[in-house]
């Protein structure tokens, strides 16, 4: 279902769009507190420390796929705005695969 954004209450059309990128940042931070919790008690504290040292390369690599999708997000903004629905379907199944 498609929701046009551009007409009604910003804040009314901001809120439902942010929940989930809310929540699935929640469950990133529930996922990284659960691994350091078994990787502690199971594996040792060597390992903990390698998982330590590994964080910051997997949020690289997080914020890099989250930035290059908010880039694609012009490009499919712009077919939106065109009402070039095919050329939005090949947008998104783009920014998809090189995500």
């Amino acid at each position: 279902m498609l929701q046009n954004m551009t007409e009604g209450a910003p804040l009314k059309l901001i809120i439902p769009f942010t929940v989930p990128l809310l929540i699935g940042n929640v469950f990133q931070q529930l996922y990284n507190i659960a691994d350091i919790i078994i990787v502690g008690r199971t594996i040792g504290v060597n390992a903990l420390a390698a998982v330590g040292a590994v964080s910051p390369l997997f949020m690289l690599t997080m914020v890099l796929t989250i930035g290059l999708s908010n880039g694609f997000t012009v490009v499919t903004g712009q077919r939106y705005g065109a009402q070039d629905m095919q050329g939005m379907r090949r947008s998104i199944a783009t920014c998809v695969v090189l995500s």
